[in-house]
């Protein structure tokens, strides 16, 4: 090697290192900032009535990616009515235009350094729901949204031969026309987040409304009691219920009834309430309800006494008796009317021409020597009032 081609070998090195550390250095293209989606709705639940379907759902309040501040703008809601022997869409086809049948607006969250709970003035005038919050969608269903929009049968499928239980427990499920719902969130941008996931709605025949429905009352509930509907399928699982007012969107109990009553605690007495019932079939995630029973209507009306007065005692003092005895408990509690005969058979008479509130009386009216038997009956309020039975008779003698 000669001396000017090592020169070159060495001013070659030493360029290819001085490039390599000005590589190192350099930064590249920024990267695209990550864009964020909401989560899914959670906990789907649908109720028909009739031809109106309730779909109940919780608003995500976290992004699909589980970090950043969540950017909801809109709740888009579609659905699509599939025929018995046709299979469900994808997502690709059923998020279209097409199936769009409504959308939610929805509360934005403060803004930072905004308090989080806003004047009670202008939360009572923004009723969009919040994310976290559970919100409610109303679809009125009509003859085209009934009929079948998804058609395409099926591909044939060889299946395997099924063991005979198997092949009986799927003949007992045949396939029926079904409405699918899909929910998504939306930014203010119109980036579409997580589609929620199906919810089926069966599009069968509903059940029969039940009978005989009456109300009853008590001085602290009011009870709803009702026959159900005769069974035409024996092989079908009991029937449960739902109570609700004539006007009301929401059934009164917390879940349907297997029971044919519904007991509601309060009682206002001389006002009127009426109430309906619904027969409820629950399928997965869906209830489907019949027609509502005829209204039934009670006005309660105080009927009811109070309890009879405890713990009567009796003192004999010079020229009076003093009573005394334990209060009563009952909020509609009017007063005491004290009773007073001779002993042993005379007839107990009121010598209090009114209530008294007191849980004391002073007889004055007494003559020395004579043996009197006394007792206290309790007084309601109630036009015309109750009177309660007799506290237990005690005697004493007048001084």
């Amino acid at each position: 090697m000669t001396a000017a081609s090592s020169r070159l070998r060495r001013v070659g090195a030493a360029a290819l290192a001085l490039s390599t550390l000005a590589a190192c250095g350099k930064k590249g293209p920024p990267l695209a900032p990550l864009r964020y989606i909401p989560a899914a709705m959670t906990e789907l639940k649908a109720r028909r009535s009739g031809n109106q379907v309730r779909l109940d759902f919780v608003i995500p309040a976290a992004n699909a990616q589980g970090q950043g501040r969540i950017d909801l703008d809109r709740i888009e809601v579609y659905a699509a009515t599939v025929a018995a022997e046709s299979p469900d869409p994808a997502n690709r086809d059923l998020l279209t235009p097409r199936y769009l049948v409504g959308t939610l607006p929805v509360k934005p969250l403060p803004e930072p350094g905004q308090p989080e709970t806003p004047p009670a003035e202008a939360a009572a005038e923004d009723k969009r729901p919040a994310p976290g919050a559970t919100a409610t969608f109303v679809e009125e269903l009509n003859e085209a949204k009934l009929t079948p929009q998804i058609t395409t049968p099926a591909p044939p499928q060889v299946l395997p031969t099924q063991p005979p239980a198997t092949a009986a427990a799927a003949a007992k499920e045949p396939p029926v026309v079904r409405r699918l719902y899909t929910l998504r969130g939306l930014t203010r941008a119109g980036r579409p987040g997580q589609p929620s996931a199906r919810l089926i709605l069966p599009l069968v025949a509903l059940p029969a409304p039940p009978g005989a429905v009456t109300v009853n009352f008590s001085d602290k509930s009011l009870t709803v009691s009702w026959i159900a509907p005769v069974a035409t399928d024996p092989a079908a699982a009991p029937p449960t219920f739902n109570v609700y007012t004539p006007d009301g969107a929401t059934p009164l109990n917390a879940a349907p009834l297997s029971a044919t009553a519904y007991e509601r605690a309060g009682v206002t007495f001389g006002t009127e309430e009426c109430f309906v019932v619904r027969t409820a079939v629950v399928r997965a995630a869906a209830t489907l309800e019949s027609a509502p029973s005829a209204p039934q209507c009670v006005t309660p009306m105080d009927i009811f006494p109070p309890a009879a007065p405890r713990g009567l005692a009796a003192v004999g003092v010079a020229g009076a008796v003093n009573l005394i005895w334990e209060a009563n408990a009952e909020s509609d509690l009017a007063g005491y009317l004290i009773l007073r005969g001779e002993a042993p058979g005379d007839t107990l008479q009121a010598i209090t021409a009114a209530p008294i509130r007191e849980t004391t009386y002073r007889d004055g009216a007494v003559q020395p020597g004579v043996r009197y038997v006394y007792a206290v009956v309790a007084v309601d309020r109630a036009t015309p009032p109750n009177l309660s039975p007799q506290s237990a008779r005690v005697e004493e003698t007048a001084r």
